[in-house]
């Protein structure tokens, strides 16, 4: 078990004034019987009108809020203490069959199938998929501004480099050719940046946390946000306005343990 303090926060600079400025967030991080949360702080500024919580269809918290008022600038901020203890972890049912077939950005290629051919079988699922892990991580390079949100797995072993995200759609694109449930994660590990992505598999009647862009499990040093099919189910924010100009994003995070005590 541990007991983590968590603080989140995207700054959202527009070179010119928006209006009519809709969102989404999920950056709220999830409660489930392995991930309890102390206490929760979150702060938007400017101070939206019809702010409320809710969950979209994957079953991830949100908060949606509007701006209808010309601004150059969008904060949100979370802070709080969360409870990490995977001794918790609950059996669930089969999850739905769209975690096991491709999704948009995680569509088989011929180099995908070369590196599925070359990855050694193994019958136990989980096992398997720590297979996969390693294959991943030594067929990428970690490279910034080479890739996008919108960056297939197949693009991304093409020029075997990327981002986190990169590194999960390619482990998840694996997973599910060999027919493994498996579902994309975004959060915070320990320590501090910027937001992570990894993946979880399900073994046995759990999901079980895998970080292929680290080589590692995801475990209680993660804070889990939302999960999705791939990146695009579950952006940790979305939004339309009316406007032209730049925009300019900055976010800053940390995870850390707390003495059991405090």
């Amino acid at each position: 078990m541990k007991k983590l303090s968590f603080y989140f926060k995207t700054h959202n600079e527009y070179s010119k004034p928006i209006t009519e400025h809709d969102f989404l967030l999920r950056c709220i991080p999830q409660e489930l019987p392995e991930q309890k949360l102390v206490n929760l702080f979150l702060d938007v500024k400017p101070l939206p009108t019809g702010g409320n919580f809710g969950q979209d269809s994957f079953g991830n918290r949100t908060y949606v809020g509007r701006l209808p008022e010309p601004h150059k600038v969008f904060n949100y901020t979370i802070r709080g203490v969360a409870i990490r203890d995977d001794s918790l972890k609950e059996e669930c049912d089969p999850p739905l069959p769209i975690y096991t077939f491709p999704s948009a950005l995680t569509k088989p290629s011929e180099i995908l199938r070369e590196l599925l051919r070359d990855t050694p079988h193994d019958e136990d699922i989980l096992r398997q998929a720590l297979l996969f892990r390693e294959s991943v991580y030594r067929s990428m390079a970690y490279k910034s501004e080479v890739t996008d949100v919108k960056t297939t797995a197949a693009e991304a072993i093409r020029q075997h480099a990327g981002v986190c995200q990169d590194f999960t759609h390619v482990f998840l694109a694996l997973c599910r050719m060999r027919g493994i449930p498996s579902r994309y994660v975004s959060g915070i590990p320990e320590g501090e940046g910027a937001s992570h992505a990894w993946a979880e598999v399900w073994y046995q009647g759990k999901w079980y946390g895998i970080d292929a862009t680290r080589n590692c499990p995801a475990d209680e040093t993660y804070l889990k946000f939302c999960t999705g099919r791939d990146f695009s189910d579950c952006p940790i924010e979305q939004g339309i306005f009316w406007g032209a100009g730049y925009q300019k994003q900055e976010v800053y995070t940390t995870l850390k343990e707390m003495p059991p005590e405090e």
